[in-house]
């Protein structure tokens, strides 16, 4: 089966076109889940083809990736913010758009399928049990290429020169004194903390920190650690408690996944 999905492509950027143009206030967001898509897509297309996938599958992953965030623009032009707890789940409604404007008609049933399920599922804290394995590698793919490229957008904002915009940050305060217990916590347990438990700027550092115990191939782990934007954004947090034993903790497994020591990759 073909992997070209040109097609796809110039459909999804005249649409984010339109979308853009609604908005009258501040685009800039938009433009940001545009190109987000488009690296999100290269990485997925990078993973897939590492794993030598079948060909098939490959389609659908590639797919999946262009059409993940596809609900985010409808998201932003009603409710002006990224955060699904405050305004919708927009995986779902993602899978929504494209059975309304019919994106997939062209594809074949097992395709549309895994697509659909990818999409839903990218934005889960964690995937549902038991799920096909096509569907499951088609998710991880998703999920672990938007992960990397999330990881490169904060920290490009934040260690810019000038102010971060709200949006990216979640709306989240810039402020040492907030921390999130929860989130400290995971990062100590070796495991992912969660969106809900945020509460400051500092804690989304962790956060996107205790990714890397999410990555599901080699080609996401290594990349992980070869871009240096996880490294970064730790490095950037105090050194001092309450955020400095996870600090140490991320870093360490970070340094020990690029000497590549025993016990340092992620779940497989």
């Amino acid at each position: 089966m073909n992997s070209d999905i040109s097609l796809h492509e110039q459909w999804f950027a005249a649409y984010a076109a339109r979308k853009r143009a609604r908005e009258l206030h501040d685009a800039a967001p938009l433009d940001l889940k545009a190109a987000h898509t488009r690296a999100v897509l290269e990485n997925a297309r990078r993973m897939a083809l590492h794993e030598k996938f079948e060909p098939p599958l490959v389609r659908a992953c590639l797919l999946a990736a262009l059409y993940h965030d596809l609900g985010r623009f409808e998201q932003y032009l009603r409710f002006h913010t990224f955060r699904d707890r405050e305004s919708c789940n927009h995986g779902l409604l993602g899978v929504k758009i494209l059975k309304r404007e019919a994106r997939l008609a062209g594809e074949d049933a097992r395709t549309r399928k895994i697509v659909l399920a990818a999409v839903g599922l990218h934005n889960r804290f964690a995937l549902p049990a038991h799920l096909p394995r096509t569907v499951e590698l088609a998710a991880h793919v998703v999920r672990d290429a938007d992960k990397l490229d999330i990881l490169r957008i904060i920290d490009e904002h934040l260690s810019g020169p000038g102010p971060c915009s709200p949006t990216v940050v979640l709306n989240l305060p810039d402020d040492p004194a907030q921390s999130g217990e929860a989130v400290l916590r995971a990062a100590a347990e070796g495991r992912v903390a969660a969106y809900a438990d945020l509460r400051s700027v500092n804690d989304f550092r962790v956060l996107l920190g205790t990714w890397f115990f999410d990555m599901h191939f080699v080609t996401s782990r290594r990349q992980f650690v070869e871009d240096g934007h996880a490294r970064r954004l730790l490095e950037a947090l105090p050194p001092v408690p309450p955020y400095g034993p996870a600090r140490a903790a991320l870093l360490e497994r970070l340094t020990g996944a690029e000497r590549g020591a025993p016990g340092s990759r992620a779940r497989a």
